[in-house]
């Protein structure tokens, strides 16, 4: 027994040794919950005042782009902080705000933790010995949290999707437009032309129905989609503006993605309330043009359909060429909040490079 007892010290000994240069969070557990989803620790004096209701609000702002019903930036719930269990502290957003009694501070504090209790989460905690300091951070000051938690979120869907690629979408970018992208590994090219390539992904989802509200339950289909074109590039055009980027746009979905019914083909919506938002940026040193809006089917017949879109167009200086990639979702029966976020993901993958063979 003390041979045994000796050969496992041995043997932690020098595993402890061959891991001193290991990250701290190697053995942490992964972060889960859903994507969008923040826990949010405040005792019921702070949840039930003026200061958690100034933290709902600012989380419950729109959701950036056009959608058919407003959406909210998050979806939150609410623990006692003595309710903090295994089970919920690995939730992969917890925001925390605190009153401070035993230390005086000169203004709010906020410390932002990652991988704390788990491997990609975002622990912030706000705190305070002012109540009413902490109100007015919760009211004015989340902007900074705001976009810290949207940039989270977005940094670890773009990780996941560049360790997991699509190959071959990834090798046709390449080879045909002079990009690299990483797009789902379960997306399926479904049209290739010269200039132009659709690639779709479709996915399962179940929806419980209600009685009280008469939704209908059962199992239904979410869409996302990538188009990618090429267009060539002219100087002193007004091709870099948002003007340009809609009517290329409209004129090359027209051509290249008819609908299900026969004279149908996929637009975009211009209407007043759902006009389409965009603006010139710079994406990576190229200038770039991004568009969201709502996708619908236009033509002779009118048909049911669309949803909401995001497309950057970045100018190739080098080949003089603007490359668009453009992504979009179909799902009437659920919200679209992250599968839009999925597609900003995608599209910050985007690496303009010298591989191109057209």
């Amino acid at each position: 027994m003390k041979v045994f007892s000796l050969l496992l010290l041995s043997i932690l000994f020098i595993t402890s040794c061959d891991n001193s240069e290991m990250p701290a969070d190697a053995f942490l557990p992964d972060a889960n919950g859903q994507h969008g989803d923040i826990l949010i620790l405040m005792d019921d004096g702070l949840w039930n005042g003026i200061v958690g209701e100034a933290v709902q609000e600012n989380l419950s702002r729109r959701a950036e782009g056009v959608y058919l019903r407003p959406e909210p930036m998050f979806t939150y719930f609410r623990k006692h902080p003595k309710d903090l269990n295994h089970m919920n502290q690995l939730n992969r957003n917890i925001l925390k705000f605190m009153v401070v009694s035993d230390t005086v501070y000169e203004e709010t504090a906020v410390l932002k933790k990652r991988n704390y209790y788990a491997k990609g989460q975002l622990f912030v905690i706000v705190k305070d010995s002012d109540p009413n300091r902490l109100y007015e951070y919760a009211k004015n000051g989340m902007d900074e949290i705001v976009e810290e938690f949207n940039d989270f979120e977005l940094e670890q869907l773009i990780s996941y999707y560049e360790n997991e690629p699509n190959k071959r979408v990834k090798e046709l970018a390449e080879k045909k437009f002079g990009i690299t992208l990483s797009v789902p590994k379960r997306a399926e090219i479904k049209s290739e032309k010269e200039n132009f390539v659709l690639i779709k992904r479709d996915r399962s989802k179940n929806l419980m129905g209600s009685e009280s509200t008469r939704a209908e339950g059962g199992t239904f289909w979410i869409q996302q989609g990538f188009m990618i074109w090429s267009t060539p590039y002219y100087p002193d055009s007004t091709q870099m503006t948002v003007l340009g980027a809609l009517m290329n746009r409209d004129s090359t979905l027209k051509q290249n993605v008819p609908g299900e019914v026969s004279g149908t083909y996929m637009g975009t919506e211009y209407t007043e309330y759902y006009e389409p938002k965009g603006r010139v940026f710079n994406y990576n040193g190229h200038e770039t043009v991004e568009l969201r809006g709502l996708w619908i089917y236009e033509g002779d017949t009118f048909v049911g359909g669309g949803g909401p879109f995001v497309q950057y167009s970045i100018l190739n200086e080098a080949k003089n060429e603007i490359i668009t990639v453009s992504g979009y979702v179909y799902g009437p029966k659920y919200e679209k909040r992250e599968y839009i976020r999925e597609i900003d993901a995608v599209l910050n993958t985007i690496v303009l490079t010298d591989n191109f063979s057209n």
